[in-house]
């Protein structure tokens, strides 16, 4: 029986700020069901408080701040739990990732104003002001000796109409290319924030269901933790790539639409 569902939200319950078919419908099934429902997004843009409003505002209200996992915020637990507070970080990302981190304590710089100074991470996501002096003061500080993470690999996020944006994995392959050096990778397929959900869940890997729209991310996180997988084709993956899927990308069951979770 599954007791978590982890759902992906760009590409699952929305794009853009177009609502996906059937997903008002299926979270409110699941709640009635009994279910604990989570959201877990590679997005750092946004803050988990941010991502509620956003979900409120599209009618979706079975989220709240405990119940969203961001890369962003994972990334800011992962430091803490390391004993990093108070180091410090320069960033490229949005302002999600920038608060989750000053949240925890961390000293953060960003964008190229004032002098560069050394620090201890650099720490990478989607960041839409992104530029060549943001990728040289990164590049600097990974040369300097600054442990390089990245919040997600994600190369492209989904928008209305079909469209893909750069994801923040674009804007990783850019340091990683001037820099020389292969990050650390928090969000998905690496399991370090999905335990955490699972843990809060109070759920075994056998008794949740992480539900996304890539194999790569999504469905692979969840067979890297012995979850079961439900891959929508309502945001970047055909159905014709789903089938083809081998190995760990294989998910559990392939949903036309979110609904088809409550077969």
């Amino acid at each position: 029986m599954i007791k978590a569902y982890v759902f992906d939200l760009d590409g699952v319950i929305y794009r853009g700020w177009e609502l996906q078919e059937t997903a008002a419908e299926t979270l409110a099934e699941l709640e009635r069901r009994g279910a604990a429902i989570f959201a877990y997004t590679n997005n750092a843009m946004r803050t988990r408080r941010s991502y509620v409003d956003k979900l409120n505002k599209l009618g979706i209200t079975q989220f709240h701040v405990d119940k969203v996992m961001t890369s962003a915020y994972a990334t800011a637990l992962y430091l803490k739990e390391k004993g990093s507070v108070g180091k410090s970080v320069y960033m490229i990302a949005g302002d999600g990732l920038y608060e989750e981190l000053t949240a925890v304590g961390m000293k953060v710089y960003r964008g190229t104003e004032g002098e560069e100074v050394p620090v201890d991470y650099v720490i990478v996501g989607a960041d839409k002001d992104f530029n060549y002096g943001k990728l040289a003061r990164a590049q600097h500080g990974i040369l300097g000796g600054a442990e390089f993470i990245a919040t997600n690999t994600d190369p492209t996020y989904p928008l209305e109409n079909g469209t893909l944006n750069p994801g923040g994995g674009s804007l990783v392959a850019a340091v990683k290319t001037a820099s020389g050096t292969e990050p650390y990778v928090i969000g998905k397929p690496y399991t370090y924030a999905f335990e955490k959900i699972l843990s809060i869940a109070g759920a075994a890997p056998d008794e949740a269901m992480m539900v996304g729209d890539r194999l790569d991310t999504d469905i692979a996180v969840a067979n890297r933790a012995g979850a079961y997988s439900g891959l929508v084709l309502t945001g970047v993956t055909t159905l014709e790539e789903a089938e083809a899927a081998t190995g760990e990308l294989v998910p559990t069951k392939i949903l036309r639409r979110l609904s088809d979770l409550l077969d």
